[in-house]
């Protein structure tokens, strides 16, 4: 069992990767989180170590990767299994992410700053994990991790503790908050 981690709001992110550990996932996160999570003295892998590549052009390409969206998107057919297998993807069972808070973030910075607070791997995560929610537990919301967690707790850390209905609902929310990031970013451009 596989989770990526990358987050803006590190509110509670500490003790969603504690959960997930101590009920025997594997952990990978984008480079702040990473951190976050090392002085919390919790120990995750690096995204790059699944991406199968370093962190590229200044910070911009971390998680846009074929091993990262492929193991997002797969699902339990014939066809995604032997293409993972071929192309060494290993399956994303959970997907935490969530993103600037623009207007707060971008205040005073100009285009060229702003521009650089634009999030395209994240929302491109979540959207992916939202897509394929049967298979991805998307969390957007740090106020969803104890209520999977618990979840997860209930069914021995198992991804199929979280029902359909509860995925479809965290699927909603992502969609909902990557609507509302994408409307941000418009009105800047705007402005």
């Amino acid at each position: 069992m596989l989770a990526v981690l990358a987050v803006s709001d590190k509110r509670d992110i500490d003790t969603l990767a504690a959960g997930l550990l101590r009920l025997g996932w594997d952990v990978v996160a984008t480079e702040g989180t990473q951190r976050v999570l090392a002085e919390a003295g919790q120990k995750v892998g690096h995204v790059a170590d699944l991406a199968g590549a370093p962190t590229l052009l200044g910070g911009r390409v971390k998680t846009l990767t074929l091993p990262v969206m492929g193991g997002i998107l797969a699902r339990e057919t014939a066809s995604d299994l032997a293409e993972m297998a071929a192309y060494d993807i290993t399956r994303v069972d959970l997907v935490c992410c969530n993103y600037y808070v623009l207007p707060e973030a971008t205040e005073g910075v100009g285009f060229a700053g702003f521009r650089e607070k634009i999030d395209v791997g994240g929302p491109a995560m979540l959207r992916g994990a939202a897509k394929n929610c049967e298979h991805v537990i998307p969390l957007s919301d740090p106020d969803d991790y104890a209520p999977v967690l618990d979840l997860l707790d209930s069914g021995a850390g198992s991804p199929s503790a979280i029902p359909l209905t509860r995925r479809l609902a965290l699927a909603e929310k992502a969609f909902e908050i990557s609507a509302a990031y994408d409307e941000a970013v418009r009105a800047l451009f705007r402005t």
